[in-house]
């Protein structure tokens, strides 16, 4: 099938051998589990609709689908609809060694996953039937089939390589001028104009070739050269801001403070004591990754863990009374706020994550079991890529947050027409005893709506500062319209609150009902969970959001 040569000869080709066919059928919402095998299996689904899940990553598949399952996994099948029916087709690879790049080229064309029209997938099934009569002019015609149907998705998979070729090279030459010019004030429709696509593919092919969206790629390159010069000179914090083109020293200290965990000075000053440095790396210890029994002290965060469907032994619940949540924490036990070591104890842990709100009971939890610090103020892609370091899962993390981006993307994509290409928007949380404050933090639901694609944050609240330790700006009465600004406002009220109670109080404000967004019919009130940074809320938000937006007051 693949004629490599060696020295001007030719060698045994590599090629497949179909080992075995299964025609399986499940009905409505019927679990399909496909244990363990040795071999490679290729999933045709031929009828119905089905939900294919392994230990890494869960996807929807429909007729025509064609599904690479790799040695070692275990897959679950369930059927979403109607009856389903799909074929499993077990392989190997003859002559794997003959020509290890092709082999790896042609898994990774058929591990992206393909779809034929389902008809042609009817035809090849076809010639897989077992019929009871098993000589081998039949079995050289299952294989003759099986090659071409191989044939077919790899031509096809080659021409969407090729397809999407040009547009990488493009994106790869402003790639290379953002790691030159990151320091410049570059937006992403200047990238896409310098590449010559539209927004939506740049940001497509951007995010492929990166695993990041253009603003935060830059503002990676901006911290890690700021680190650089915090850790190798003497600059004052203000210039290096400048030097990697933050204009604000308060807007940099709190990006870099948002990427790394602590300050900018923080940073120069430890991190430029080299021999403590090394010291503090020596001492570092990471804990088993296989661990099974994990305590979880950030009941703002928790849900992180329970996103991966990682559920604690034990961990702090005071905000997951949530229905969303229930089901998750079913056997995780209350540790108390603040913590208790003695129930902590008692619950036998193999691995305690620690919150900055517990830093100091380190020393006395350490006894216990190996325990990891986590920065719960960490943006959320940062915790759940600090989980998957610390837990040994980095591509199950990976797989989550790429699977998350891409949905926001596409959620957007869809929601275009629904808004204007330059629309603002602010966020704002009521609080029941009559205060209301500005948040503009990228956390919680903001970070979804001030996505790439979504709303954009007014320059006025860009230039704003909370007070230092503060992530929000109280508001006063007299200077409403000077906070409630942009096209559209999110407005958080508690979970005990009545949405109409809430608003009749707002419509008691000076000028409340002369801001514009009011007037337009643009203001939105959401309950407060929705604003929760945990990544399981943020799945859900992500999920629920066409049908919160829809809520106008």
């Amino acid at each position: 099938m693949f004629q490599p040569s060696i020295g001007g000869k030719s060698a045994l080709p590599l090629t497949f051998a179909l080992t075995s066919t299964q025609r399986i059928t499940c009905d409505n919402q019927e679990y399909c589990p496909i244990g363990f095998a040795d071999e490679y299996r290729l999933l045709l689904v031929l009828q119905g609709k089905l939900e294919v899940k392994d230990i890494h990553r869960k996807q929807s598949a429909v007729p025509g689908a064609c599904l690479l399952i790799n040695p070692g996994s275990e897959v679950l099948l369930t059927s979403q609809g109607a009856e389903s029916l799909f074929y499993l087709l077990s392989f190997t690879a003859v002559n794997a060694y003959a020509n290890g790049s092709a082999l790896k080229r042609i898994l990774k064309l058929l591990a992206d996953g393909m779809k034929l029209p389902a008809a042609v997938l009817h035809t090849f099934a076809a010639n897989f039937e077992d019929d009871g009569f098993q000589d081998e002019l039949l079995q050289i015609g299952k294989q003759s089939s099986f090659l071409s149907l191989l044939s077919m998705l790899l031509e096809q998979g080659v021409k969407e390589e090729n397809r999407i070729r040009e547009p990488r090279n493009a994106v790869c030459r402003t790639i290379e001028f953002v790691q030159s010019n990151y320091q410049l004030n570059l937006t992403v429709q200047q990238l896409a104009d310098m590449a010559q696509l539209p927004r939506w593919q740049y940001l497509r092919v951007f995010k492929k070739m990166t695993g990041s969206n253009p603003s935060n790629y830059i503002t990676q390159l901006r911290i890690e050269q700021a680190k650089a010069l915090l850790s190798h000179s003497d600059e004052q914090v203000w210039k290096v801001a400048h030097q990697v083109g933050y204009n604000d020293e308060h807007y940099f200290n709190r990006r870099f403070k948002l990427e790394t965990g602590i300050s900018p000075g923080q940073y120069a000053r430890i991190y430029s004591r080299k021999t403590n440095m090394s010291e503090q790396h020596e001492a570092v210890q990471y804990p088993p990754v296989s661990a099974e029994r994990i305590i979880y002290d950030d009941a703002g965060t928790v849900g992180d863990l329970l996103a991966l469907d990682i559920e604690p032994v034990g961990a702090n619940l005071r905000f997951c009374n949530s229905d969303s949540f229930a089901d998750k924490i079913q056997y995780t036990q209350e540790i108390g706020f603040p913590l208790i070591p003695d129930k902590i104890r008692t619950l036998n842990p193999d691995l305690v994550l620690l919150s900055r709100h517990g830093s100091e009971r380190h020393p006395e939890l350490s006894a216990i079991a190996p325990t990891v610090g986590v920065n719960e103020y960490a943006s959320m892609h940062r915790r759940i890529q600090r989980l998957g370091e610390v837990l040994g899962i980095r591509e199950r993390t990976k797989q989550w947050l790429d699977a998350y981006d891409i949905r926001c993307e596409e959620m957007w994509q869809r929601l275009q027409s629904c808004k204007s290409s330059d629309e603002s928007a602010t966020v704002l949380y009521y609080h029941h005893d009559g205060q209301l404050y500005l948040l503009h933090r990228l956390r919680g639901l903001a970070k979804l709506l001030y996505h790439p694609l979504g709303f954009r944050m007014d320059e006025r609240i860009q230039q704003m500062r909370p007070a230092r330790g503060h992530y929000y700006i109280s508001i006063a009465p007299d200077r409403l319209r000077e906070f409630a600004v942009g096209d559209r406002l999110f407005v958080f009220i508690h979970s005990n609150q009545h949405i109409s109670a809430a608003m009749s109080e707002l419509n008691r404000w000076p000028d409340w009902a002369r801001l514009p967004a009011v007037q337009s019919g643009k203001v939105h009130v959401l309950d407060s969970f929705w604003n929760s940074d945990d990544a399981l809320t943020s799945r859900l938000a992500l999920e629920q959001f066409p049908a919160l937006w829809a809520g106008s007051i």
